[in-house]
């Protein structure tokens, strides 16, 4: 989204017309994915026009900015600040959602919905739906609340199913728990000793089907939890027994 900033270029005193550059700058290489150099236009902005109305603006797009370059701490901090400002929509719902996946990424699932929450209350058409869809989605599910990540994952389908959201969403519908899985084999026989293994570990395990494109596949999976956290337990007692995991639903 391009702000209106409310310089006029042609009429703008000097100082003004740095402090519009310095914007442009930042503006221009978060566009192309310069990151640094997005910080710095927007950081030099700031400096020179503290109190500026289009403040709130300013500190979301240095605040994602920050995020690409995983300085998540600050981010968070600028994010704070555009809230502080008080910025109008879309804005607002884009501060709330950046939150909301500053958690999410964190694997602080009931935290991100708290965001989440705010912005879907509000919907308003610039947001990202399919991501944020999939996100709440997928966060409903690791707190263990089945049922209502359904919800999101049916208008996920339903509103924007071309996309590799709505794929991922097809894959979890229906999911009620999560298992963890140590393979997914071409052959029977594959499948097999792994299972063997398992059990001679002492953990209950079973085999499933699978896919991916093209292939149908034997997966070995142990456990069913109701919540990520439990299946992270589980997960880790596995990685000390000497298996790969993937935590799946």
């Amino acid at each position: 989204m391009i702000l209106a900033l409310g310089l006029a270029a042609g009429c703008a005193q000097p100082s003004q017309r740095d402090s519009r550059a310095a914007f442009d700058d930042g503006f221009a290489a978060f566009n192309t994915g310069h990151w640094q150099a997005a910080y710095d236009g927007f950081t030099r902005y700031l400096r020179s026009n503290p109190e500026t109305a289009s403040r709130g603006e300013v500190y979301y797009y240095r605040g994602e900015a920050l995020v690409h370059l995983r300085r998540r701490d600050e981010a968070m901090n600028d994010f704070q600040q555009a809230l502080a400002a008080k910025p109008g929509q879309p804005i607002l719902d884009f501060i709330r959602v950046a939150i909301g996946n500053a958690y999410y990424e964190e694997g602080r699932d009931a935290k991100a919905l708290e965001w989440y929450d705010q912005a879907l209350r509000d919907r308003v058409p610039e947001l990202p739906m399919d991501q944020l869809s999939l996100r709440a989605g997928v966060s409903l599910q690791r707190v263990g609340r089945w049922q209502d990540a359904e919800m999101y994952f049916k208008y996920l389908i339903e509103n924007y199913p071309a996309t590799v959201q709505a794929q991922e969403a097809l894959r979890r519908i229906n999911a009620t728990a999560f298992a963890v899985q140590t393979g997914a084999f071409a052959t029977a026989e594959a499948a097999r000793l792994e299972l063997a293994r398992l059990r001679q570990k002492g953990f209950d395990a079973r085999i499933v089907p699978a896919s991916r494109p093209g292939q149908t596949l034997q997966a070995v999976q142990v456990g069913r939890a109701r919540t990520y956290a439990e299946a992270q337990a589980l997960a880790q007692r596995l990685v000390s027994a000497g298996f790969s995991i993937l935590i799946v639903p």
